[in-house]
């Protein structure tokens, strides 16, 4: 199998070539680019697995991950276990994830958790305005809204108290980040229906899987992408 090992600078370049040579070890091989690989495999957390999902999307590669950092919930084994990778490939489950994908100044963003728009400065609030399928929901003023999908459930949208979706579910959730208006609450909606945030004052900025995309004072709208993403994990 061809790889193309993509890890983050915080990875030490020891590190990157004992599990490089671990594989090819095993019969694989290593590749430069993209294009050529068979599966791109992250090294490292599952921020830098977010990281080069980017990559899989572009390239429609599958992706697995091997976890050098802290969390590794969607990584397919651990960095102490590489002598075992060739039978963890041959038990791991091919599943297709959900994608999330906006449109900011005629660029497409991809997302495997989560689209985010919120404030811009720490000490303010922003106001937003929430339709689900062109339909008015509610106005809030708050931090910020979470759109998530069902992997990306278990993450920033967990933590601002969103619920817990079952990875098969057809669903995306939308959750208010520390909202000052009274009885607004977490929101489960079918993932075929678009959502569009707008920014009634001001501007809001707009995150995918944590990263900054841009700022928008209008509105945003939030579907679910044609793509999915292909990953490789445990089977459960």
């Amino acid at each position: 199998m061809k790889l193309y090992l993509y890890y983050g600078s915080h990875i030490a370049k020891e590190d990157v070539e004992n599990i490089g040579n671990r594989l090819k070890e095993g019969g694989h091989m290593i590749c430069d680019s993209f294009s050529d690989c068979d599966l791109i495999l992250s090294l490292g957390g599952d921020g830098t697995l977010l990281k080069a999902a980017q990559h899989a999307i572009v390239y429609d590669k599958p992706l697995a991950g091997i976890n050098c950092g802290r969390l590794g919930y969607l990584c397919l084994l651990k960095q102490e276990e590489i002598a075992g990778f060739n039978e963890a490939i041959k038990k791991a489950k091919l599943s297709e994830k959900i994608l999330l994908k906006c449109e900011m100044n005629g660029v497409e963003h991809y997302a495997v958790n989560d689209i985010t728009a919120g404030k811009t400065s720490f000490g303010k609030t922003v106001d937003l305005s929430l339709s689900v399928n062109e339909h008015f929901r509610y106005m809030t003023r708050c931090d910020g809204l979470i759109v998530s999908t069902p992997v990306g459930s278990s993450a920033y949208n967990l933590a601002a108290f969103g619920p817990l979706l079952d990875d098969d579910t057809n669903t995306l959730t939308i959750t208010p980040i520390c909202s000052h208006t009274k009885d607004i609450h977490p929101l489960v909606v079918r993932d075929d229906k678009p959502i569009t945030i707008a920014v009634n004052h001001d501007e809001a900025g707009v995150f995918a899987d944590g990263e900054y995309i841009g700022s928008v004072s209008d509105s945003i709208t939030i579907r679910k992408a044609e793509k999915t993403l292909k990953l490789l994990g445990k089977t459960q």
